[in-house]
C-alpha cells in the first residue's frame, strides 16, 4: 500500500469512527459517569442504545481499506414514535434525507430497524432524492411523512401496523399518497382532534399558500382537505409562510378560549396565535413580537398551556445574542401574549427542535446535542442534563436535530445528523425532581430557604422526620457544586440551619440540593444584584 492509500485510509477512519465504538451500541446502559457515557459528554443523562447510520439503511455497504464500514451518504433529521396500544409494541420513525427509517424500541437497549420507506421525490434515474427537511407525525396507527424542497413529493401515507409482522428489513411502499400538497416543510397534527395542519407548502392548493393547510384524519388512510389560514405581514416576505406550530385544545389559564383548538405558528419573525376551531374559518387571536428576531423557528406549549417555549433558529448564528437562547412566553391572555424572560445558555450554538415532558423541557441544539432544561420555574429555567451526540464541531449545522420525548419509562430519543439515532435516559432525580410548594420526601418534615432572593446571605432549614446522613450542597445553572453547606447526620426531629453567604456568588439562579440516603430534593434560590 502506498503512502498515499495509507493517508486516505486514516482519513476515513478519522471521519468515520466515533469517540468509543465504530458501529453503535447496544445491549447495555453507558451510565454517564464522570462527564462520559461511552465516549460522549453528557450530564445526568444516561446512554441506552445507539444506531449509526450504517444500521438504519437496507442499502449494502461498503468499507475502507482497514475494514471500517462506510457511513451511507443519507442524514437524519426529525423523528416521532408510535405505541401500538393493544400490544404495547414501541416504535420510531426516524427521519433520513432520503427516507424513512422505522425501528422497534420495545426493549430500547436494543433497538431493531425493521425497514424503510423511500422519499416519493425521485431523481431522473429513479433514485429517491435528497431533502434535507423530512418531517412526521403520527395518528391512528398512521404515519404522515412530508419533505421540504421536494416538488412533487406531497404527504406520505403509511399503515404503521405493518410493522408488528416484520422479520426482516425491508423496504415498503406506501398506503396512500396525499397529492394537494407538494413540497412541505413540516407536518403538525392534534392527536385530539383528528386535524393535521401542513405548514411551509410549495404548490398544492392555494389559497393556502404557505400558510396552514388543514386536512381532516377521520379516515387516517384517507386524509380530507377541509381549508386553509395565513396571517399575512408575519414571515420574511410579508406573507402568512409558517414554519411549524404546536396546535392543541386549549386548556390554559384565559377561560376566553378554553375548549377551543388553537395553533402557535412560528412564522419566521412573528409568533401567531390562532383559533382553528372552526376549519373552514379559522381566525388569528394575537400576533406576538420578541427582541433580535432572526428566524422565529419552533416552540412548545407547558403542560398547563400558560407558558410557551420558543427557538430562534438564527439568532445565535448572525449574533443578534450572545448565547444560546431560548424565549419564554406568558400566554395566559392569548389576546395579549408578553415575553415573559430569555433563558441563555453558556454556549453559542444554534437550537433547534425543543418540547415539553412535566416539568423538563427537552432541547436539540445541533453540536451541542440534547439539552434538558427544568422548567418548574417557566421563566428562569435550568440546565439540569445533557447528551452531546455529536463530539466534533465541525459544522454549525451538524448534530442533533429533533428529539421525542414521549417515550415509556421517561426515555428520549434523538437524531443526529451524521451520527444516527440515540436512546437516553435522563437521572430519575430530574424526572421526579421536587420543588418548592410541592410534596416533601418523607424522610424531611420542613426544608425551607429564606430570603429568596436574597443579597448578602439566605438561611436554609431542614427538619429531619427520620435520622439521616445528610449533605446539603449549592449547584450552579450548569449544575456545578458551588459550595458543600452541610455534610453530617441529622437526627429525628432534629432542626438543622446553614446559612448560605452571598459574597462571592455572582447574581442569578442557584440550586440547593439536599441529599439524604433515600432521597434526593432541591430548592431554587435567587442571588438578587
Amino acid at each position: 500500500m502506498t503512502v498515499v492509500h495509507r493517508l486516505i485510509g486514516l482519513l476515513l477512519l478519522t471521519l468515520m469512527t466515533s469517540p468509543s465504538f465504530a458501529q453503535g451500541v447496544t445491549g447495555a446502559r453507558q451510565v454517564c459517569d464522570g462527564g462520559k457515557a461511552a465516549g460522549f459528554d453528557c450530564k445526568n443523562v444516561d446512554l441506552i442504545a445507539w444506531m449509526d447510520r450504517s444500521q438504519l439503511t437496507t442499502e449494502p455497504l461498503t468499507t475502507d481499506p482497514f475494514g471500517n464500514i462506510i457511513q451511507p451518504s443519507f442524514q437524519m433529521n426529525d423523528m416521532w414514535g408510535w405505541e401500538h396500544d393493544e400490544s404495547g409494541r414501541s416504535f420510531l420513525v426516524v427521519g433520513r434525507t432520503n427516507g424513512t427509517a422505522f425501528v422497534e424500541v420495545t426493549d430500547p437497549f436494543n433497538p431493531v430497524f425493521l425497514g424503510e420507506l423511500p422519499s416519493s421525490e425521485v431523481d431522473s434515474q429513479g433514485n429517491p432524492r435528497q431533502s434535507t427537511w423530512r418531517d412526521m407525525k403520527v395518528y391512528a396507527n398512521h404515519a404522515y411523512i412530508v419533505a421540504d424542497g421536494a416538488p412533487g413529493h406531497g404527504m406520505q401515507v403509511f399503515d404503521l401496523t405493518q410493522l408488528l409482522t416484520v422479520t426482516d428489513p425491508q423496504v415498503f411502499s406506501l398506503t396512500n399518497h396525499y397529492t394537494l400538497v407538494s413540497s412541505v416543510h413540516n407536518i403538525v397534527i392534534n392527536e385530539d382532534t383528528g386535524y393535521a395542519f401542513a405548514v411551509g407548502m410549495g404548490g398544492g392548493i392555494e389559497p393556502c399558500g404557505s400558510g396552514l393547510h388543514i386536512i381532516n384524519l377521520v379516515d387516517p388512510a384517507n386524509p380530507e382537505f377541509v381549508g386553509c389560514y395565513a396571517e399575512f405581514g408575519t414571515s420574511r416576505g410579508g406573507g402568512g409562510y409558517t414554519h411549524d406550530a404546536h396546535c392543541v385544545v386549549y386548556n390554559g389559564p384565559d377561560d376566553d378560549w378554553s375548549g377551543s383548538e388553537i395553533c402557535v405558528n412560528s412564522n419566521e419573525r412573528s409568533v401567531v396565535f390562532t383559533d382553528v376551531t372552526q376549519k373552514q374559518a379559522p381566525s388569528t387571536i394575537s400576533v406576538g413580537q420578541y427582541p433580535a428576531t432572526e428566524y422565529t423557528h419552533q416552540g412548545w406549549l407547558s403542560a398547563d398551556h400558560r407558558y410557551y417555549f420558543q427557538g430562534d433558529e438564527l439568532d445565535e448564528a448572525r449574533g443578534a445574542v450572545g448565547s444560546t437562547r431560548t424565549i419564554i412566553w406568558d400566554v395566559q391572555d392569548l389576546d395579549d401574549p408578553v415575553v415573559a424572560g430569555e433563558f441563555f445558555a453558556q454556549r453559542n450554538t444554534i437550537d433547534h427542535n425543543m418540547y415539553v415532558r412535566g416539568h423538563l423541557l427537552f432541547q436539540s441544539q445541533y453540536v451541542d446535542g440534547l439539552r434538558i432544561l427544568d422548567i418548574s420555574d417557566a421563566v428562569n429555567p435550568i440546565e439540569v442534563g445533557f447528551f452531546d451526540t455529536h463530539p466534533s464541531d465541525a459544522s454549525v449545522w451538524a448534530g442533533s436535530w429533533s428529539n421525542y420525548p414521549f417515550m415509556k419509562d421517561n426515555m428520549v430519543a434523538a437524531t443526529s445528523s451524521t451520527d444516527g439515532l440515540f436512546i437516553m435516559q435522563p437521572a430519575s432525580s430530574l424526572v421526579t425532581a421536587i420543588e418548592s410548594g410541592q410534596e416533601l420526601p418523607d424522610a424531611v418534615s420542613l426544608l425551607d430557604v429564606y430570603p429568596n432572593p436574597f443579597m448578602s446571605e439566605s438561611l436554609v432549614e431542614i427538619v429531619m422526620a427520620r435520622t439521616e446522613s445528610v449533605r446539603v450542597e449549592l449547584i450552579d445553572a450548569l449544575g456545578r457544586s458551588m459550595q458543600v453547606l452541610f455534610e453530617g447526620t441529622v437526627s429525628a426531629g432534629e432542626t438543622l440551619r446553614q446559612y448560605l453567604p452571598g459574597d462571592g456568588l455572582a447574581a442569578g439562579m442557584y440550586l440547593v440540593r439536599v441529599q439524604g440516603e433515600s432521597f434526593e430534593t432541591t430548592r431554587r434560590i435567587v442571588k438578587a444584584q
